[in-house]
């Protein structure tokens, strides 16, 4: 399966900013935030473009909290099923990080 990436700037309060990428498959298409059509300089556009933003993560936050429930990890609240640490992380694993 392919997939898709999309990135955006998002400026920060104190003026830096942090790049955001996302990655999707394919056969889940994801919203997009275009910029092309708007003037960024205008506080209008500005703010049009801060909802096309929040409008896009709110709706990649419910695609992946809705994965997170199908895999059986939150309950509907958004709870944790489990507090059980999985097989390869547990203390009597023989799972190591070293490569070599």
């Amino acid at each position: 399966m392919q997939s898709a990436c999309i990135g955006f700037f998002w400026p920060t309060a104190l003026g830096s900013g942090m790049l955001i990428v996302m990655v999707a498959a394919h056969s889940n298409p994801i919203p997009s935030a275009p910029v092309d059509d708007l003037d960024l300089d205008r506080d209008e556009d500005e703010e049009e473009w801060e909802r096309r933003v929040m409008e896009l993560a709110s709706a990649r936050i419910a695609a992946a909290r809705a994965r997170l429930e199908r895999l059986g990890i939150i309950d509907a609240q958004g709870n944790l099923v489990s507090s059980e640490l999985p097989p390869d992380m547990r203390p009597d694993s023989d799972t190591t990080l070293e490569t070599g």
